[in-house]
């Protein structure tokens, strides 16, 4: 019975067309972590598993920015590992959505992420620090226009603007968490169908940061449009479960669900950033969602614009869902690295990609089934705090 469920399921894996899919299909050479820190928040969050994880550092000057949401979730497959019937059907995944905006702790202002693109060409997630204001969703999209002011704010940061020289929102309606949303003629000037998914991925990921955004519907000088200039489909609402993000992917196949798996990109003047990059998985997967997020996190990555610091041959043991902490058991392998800058690295790829999981908010971790610190030192048996905040907190 066992061998033919196993000789099903093969079938129905085979059948459904899903992969793990990235951003180019390059072969990586070996790169090394930058000196820079990895971001402030997931740098803290790291550290601060010698403390305590979360939050932010690092600044500059800024811009306007955004507004709330909460994007509908993706059931996904059966788990193996240590995991009830109960707790199968809970694990979710949000992708982020909801998770953009937090208070920050002066109470004045709030922190919340932007969408930009660094040198490599993904687009990076950064946080902002702006003051409480009306309007935000609409000042954060403008924040994304590719004008001067905009590019002096990011050049120090190695990252640019998205959206096309002279766009300007028309007006922007949020009503039942749909954020609808009016650009000028001149969003229509994006050269290419890569820059075409660049600024939707970014608009929707931006706009549905705030939990008052599940779903993004596109206008162009007051009508909606169903299809970009080259061949991008917008007929549908835009969310979090069906915008891939720095994938060469454009649609979810049949049978498959999406979640951002999270790795790391640098460039040559040592600007380190934690980047989303969207894989497809097969809803019944008998390896289970966790297991194989896992073991994709460990592999070299095909493309050369990011690289992951999770060493390779780490295994996923198991996986148990505590309440709203997940508790994850590695392999040895997991410790084979050395350095603290490798060491934060590899923790942040963990944290923020389990963020994707809805219900979770703190994190374990557990090798061969013991409580240990990594190498460099850093406490994981304790549960850390999922991070609220990512890459570089920019202020105003």
């Amino acid at each position: 019975m066992k061998k033919i469920i196993s000789i099903m399921l093969v079938i129905l894996l085979l059948s459904t067309g899903c992969s793990f899919i990235g951003h180019k299909e390059k072969q990586e050479p070996g790169v090394q972590v930058a000196k820079q820190t990895l971001n402030s928040s997931a740098t803290n969050t790291a550290q601060s598993s010698k403390t305590a994880a979360s939050a932010t550092a690092s600044s500059s000057k800024g811009m306007a920015m955004a507004e709330g949401t909460s994007a509908p979730t993706t059931t996904s497959s059966m788990v193996s590992g240590n995991y009830s019937g109960s707790q199968i059907n809970n694990l979710v995944i949000d992708n982020g959505a909801g998770k953009g905006m937090v208070p920050a702790s002066d109470k004045t202002n709030l922190l919340i992420t932007l969408y930009y693109k660094n040198k490599k060409g993904l687009l990076v997630p950064v946080t902002r620090t702006v003051k409480k204001q009306e309007g935000l969703a609409k000042a954060a999209i403008l924040g994304l226009v590719n004008e001067a002011v905009t590019r002096e704010k990011l050049d120090y940061y190695g990252l640019y603007p998205v959206l096309p020289k002279g766009t300007k929102v028309k007006g922007i309606n949020i009503k039942d968490k749909v954020a609808v949303i009016d650009f000028s003629k001149e969003f229509l000037n994006l050269s290419g169908k890569q820059e075409e998914q660049e600024a939707v991925a970014s608009i929707v990921y931006t706009l549905t940061g705030f939990s008052t955004v599940s779903d993004v519907r596109f206008r162009v000088e007051g009508k909606e449009i169903t299809t970009l200039e080259n061949g991008l489909d917008l007929s549908a609402l835009r969310n979090r479960s069906n915008t891939l993000i720095n994938s060469s992917d454009t649609q979810i196949k049949d049978g498959c669900v999406k979640c951002d798996l999270y790795y790391v990109s640098d460039d040559s003047n040592n600007h380190n950033y934690l980047v989303p990059v969207s894989v497809q998985i097969p809803q019944s997967d008998p390896n289970g969602i966790p297991e194989l997020i896992f073991n994709e996190l460990s592999k070299k990555p095909n493309d050369t614009t990011y690289f992951t610091s999770i060493p390779e041959g780490t295994k996923l043991l198991s996986f148990d869902k505590q309440g709203s902490t997940a508790v994850l058991d590695f392999s040895s392998q997991i410790s084979n690295y050395g350095g603290s800058e490798k060491e934060d690295s590899l923790l942040n790829q963990i944290y923020y990609t389990m963020s994707q999981m809805k219900g979770i908010h703190k994190i374990k971790l557990l090798i061969n089934g013991k409580e240990k610190p990594l190498p460099e030192g850093t406490e994981v048996a304790s549960a850390k705090s999922v991070p609220v905040t990512i890459n570089k907190v920019i202020d105003n």
